[in-house]
């Protein structure tokens, strides 16, 4: 995943990742702050889902908002 890309769209994101994902607080958004790495973080927790599986799924929302973006 572009890390600074991810970072650059996390505005948009962040709405994609609360629909997702909805036991994720405002709060711990706040604390991603466009990074992918803190957002894997509390999903892992939150779903006690493995690194991996969690980290394609952010993979995927975010290929999808860069392709809306793009388009």
């Amino acid at each position: 995943m572009d890390e600074a890309r991810f970072a650059a769209r996390w505005h948009e994101l962040r709405h994609d990742v609360q629909r997702q994902w909805n036991r994720v607080t405002d709060e711990e958004l706040d604390r991603v702050q466009g990074d992918p790495d803190v957002l894997i973080g509390i999903l892992m927790e939150k779903y006690e889902e493995p690194r991996r599986a969690v980290e394609l799924q952010v993979k995927r929302l975010a290929e999808r908002q860069t392709q809306i973006g793009a388009g």
